[in-house]
């Protein structure tokens, strides 16, 4: 099971960050085929499968309560797997774009189902908790090999490696399937339709919204994407209100833990997304690095990641969660310091230390924060809560994509405005405010502008990691003040809990037909 997250994850690495850190290789393979995709078509292939991944992910939470939490896995799997190998040979650009969407639509069945399968699997809160983390830690494994794995694919084979790689976990999957348990909510209706469009009507229209202003700045097409969402959430919030069988029910945000857990996740995503998009573009622009050696040394606070995940339940034998947290996150706010510290005139090794501890310190919380979500609900609402928290994390990495990434290039061209060498040609210098990759490019022979370049986001870097640091420690304020008291006995509901659910749907039942 963590295999397969672990790989899927791999479609993303391989062929989609390739694209968020500004580098032409998949972008050149792509064009080099016989797809030849326009500017716009090209926007497509790259975000169809996340926004439906994002979009449909509170549906398939709600659908595996209902079919069954293995029977919708064994599901999104095969169409996964069938769905990379039509991508891995398409013909056009529109057929592409068509099996990306499955693709999404077949991710966002992936995080619900496994969650919740845990939660059958592993009834003991301790079993539980590592289990979460080795679950999670497949996708500290998939960040690693991801990108470094979609690089070493499209240099040696086409462009459709990255895809085809996913098949066979797919199969092999599939084989194994039998092994798990099946689990579903007898007493689930039927799917509310409507919920379900506005649903996905609302996160696909605010996430796409936010990305498309972090790269192309502010628009009316994109502010009015970020409104409409906004506005379709709470169509969606109101009708789960009267609904006896919402989509999302609306009570489990009456658990403290729940909530808070949510808000932690969400904003540990938020301060440190947006800062490591940067930093690897900082390795290449900046120290200079290829993308290869850049991406080859990106494993290393990858596979630290994954050592912080797999800490979480070691610390939590030793101290009550909120503590775990908390000393995770001082660890991660001590490496967003070190490179703010040491970012303009440090090498490699101390900023790959720095983004280290970093991911290291940020594992814990990362685990533990899910763990609580999935943990305090009732069991037959296991696959919702699941889905909250991807929908959590995608709106952290959505915002800090938006905001914190934007806030970079908005430090970074502040800067580079106020140190433009004289007589650098005007050509130059409207690429320079581009991005940092076309400022290398175009820079390129002409080194006080080079340099102005790379001072420039130089103080970008270090402006954003001194915000992450900042945010990491409201954030253990937050997580102290809030979830202290929490023990991890106490986050498994007792029955007083589903019961009380379920007497005010018998109550809500009873006003409605009286």
């Amino acid at each position: 099971m963590a295999g397969m997250v672990g790989v899927g994850i791999l479609d993303f690495g391989g062929f989609h960050a390739l694209y968020r850190y500004d580098c032409p290789v998949s972008r050149h393979a792509i064009h080099s085929a016989d797809l030849a995709p326009s500017a716009s078509q090209m926007l497509w292939i790259i975000h169809i499968g996340e926004l439906l991944a994002v979009g449909f992910v509170l549906t398939m939470g709600r659908l595996g309560d209902k079919i069954g939490r293995r029977r919708l896995l064994v599901f999104g799997v095969t169409v996964y797997g069938i769905a990379s190998l039509m991508a891995a040979f398409s013909t056009a650009a529109w057929m592409l774009i068509a099996v990306r969407a499955f693709l999404g639509v077949a991710a966002a069945t992936v995080m619900p189902s496994t969650m919740s399968l845990l939660r059958n699997l592993f009834l003991d809160p301790k079993q539980f908790s590592v289990a979460v983390a080795i679950h999670l830690s497949a996708f500290s494994a998939g960040a690693a090999l991801g990108p470094t794995m979609g690089g070493l694919l499209l240099d040696h084979f086409w462009w459709g490696a990255v895809f085809l790689i996913n098949v066979p976990v797919a199969i092999v999957l599939l084989a194994t399937s039998r092994l798990l348990p099946e689990f579903r909510n007898a007493d689930a209706k039927r799917l509310d339709v409507i919920s379900v469009l506005l649903s996905s009507l609302a996160l696909i229209t605010l996430i796409f919204g936010l990305q498309e202003m972090a790269h192309d700045g502010f628009n009316m097409l994109y502010g009015g994407s970020v409104v409409m969402g906004i506005a379709t959430g709470g169509l969606f919030i109101r009708r789960q209100m009267k609904s006896l069988d919402p989509l999302l029910d609306l009570r489990m945000f009456r658990i403290p833990v729940f909530n808070f857990s949510l808000i932690a996740l969400m904003l540990i995503l938020l301060v440190t997304s947006g800062a490591e998009m940067l930093f690897a573009q900082h390795l290449q622009a900046v120290v200079g690095l290829s993308p290869t050696e850049a991406g080859f040394l990106l494993i290393i606070p990858a596979l630290l990641s994954m050592a912080g995940t797999l800490m979480s339940p070691v610390l939590t034998r030793w101290m009550r969660q909120a503590y775990a947290m908390v000393s995770g996150l001082f660890v991660a706010a001590g490496g967003a310091l070190l490179i703010m510290l040491t970012a303009h005139d440090a090498g490699p090794l101390i900023l790959i230390i720095g983004a280290s501890l970093l991911a290291f310190g940020a594992g814990p919380t990362l685990t533990i924060a899910s763990e609580q979500i999935i943990s305090s609900v009732p069991q037959e609402r296991a696959g919702s809560a699941s889905a909250m928290n991807d929908v959590s994390s995608g709106l952290g990495y959505a915002l800090s994509i938006a905001f914190i990434g934007s806030l970079g290039m908005y430090v970074y061209r502040q800067s580079l405005a106020n140190s433009i060498p004289a007589g650098v040609p005007s050509e130059i210098v409207n690429s320079a405010m581009e991005s940092i990759g076309a400022a290398v490019v175009a820079a390129e022979g002409v080194p006080k502008m080079l340099q102005a370049v790379q001072s420039s986001f130089t103080v970008a870097i270090q402006t954003i990691y001194g915000l992450a640091a900042i945010g990491l420690f409201v954030l253990m304020t937050i997580i102290i003040w809030k979830l202290r008291h929490v023990r991890q006995e106490d986050t498994v509901p007792a029955e007083k809990v589903t019961v009380a659910l379920k007497r005010e749907t018998l109550t809500k039942e009873f006003q409605r037909y009286n």
